[in-house]
């Protein structure tokens, strides 16, 4: 029914519309959680090895960094060891001069259940929680929060560190894909009217 009017090349433009999409938002996504997990590393190797050292009997002196990390400015990982209501009780990590508080929600390890697809999805133990946190407007945090429950200590271990440049990654990688979009739709939006006049009947 719309063979040979200007309505046809419009259609498999929208078609091919469709696909570009597609590809474009699988692209960014795969790219975003690449960036987003992997900006988890070092916290989960900082906290894991700090929560194995309490469990082994170490001090909590001997088990978080001594040195003091501004969290709001800088890009270091810090880490941190909570009691068993969330309270801080030693910290290398500082914001606004005093150890960071996170949300008392996190502490919940009744509701670690309910992320079970999420740790199955990024082979996170039954007994870590990784979350966004911002605790100020312009300060974002990737932490890794390991629960302890054993005979030496019983508590929380936290590692975090700013999220700036990986944010600024996915931000030129917004923008990227966002030109790569624009750019091909319209070559090929002009590509299927051009097609279709050099090829329809005269």
């Amino acid at each position: 029914m719309l063979k040979n009017t200007w309505l046809e090349p419009l259609v498999w433009w929208a078609y091919a519309a469709v696909a570009v999409t597609g590809m474009c938002t699988l692209v960014y996504s795969a790219v975003q959680q690449n960036y987003r997990q992997s900006l988890n590393d070092p916290q989960i190797q900082m906290a894991e090895d700090a929560a194995a050292a309490l469990a082994g009997g170490a001090q909590i002196d001997q088990a978080i960094p001594a040195g003091k990390v501004d969290i709001a400015n800088s890009l270091a990982p810090w880490v941190a060891f909570y009691n068993s209501t969330g309270a801080p009780l030693l910290s290398s990590g500082q914001l606004g001069g005093a150890p960071p508080q996170l949300p008392a929600g996190v502490f919940d390890t009744s509701q670690w259940s309910n992320l079970i697809i999420g740790h199955h999805l990024n082979s996170a133990p039954a007994n870590e929680n990784r979350f966004t946190w911002q605790p100020e407007d312009g300060v974002r945090q990737a932490v890794v929060l390991v629960h302890l429950d054993g005979p030496a200590v019983y508590g929380f271990v936290a590692a975090g560190r700013n999220m700036r440049e990986v944010e600024g990654r996915e931000s030129q990688l917004s923008f990227d894909v966002l030109m790569l979009w624009s750019f091909t739709l319209g070559c090929l939006f002009v590509a299927s009217f051009a097609g279709w006049w050099l090829l329809k009947p005269r």
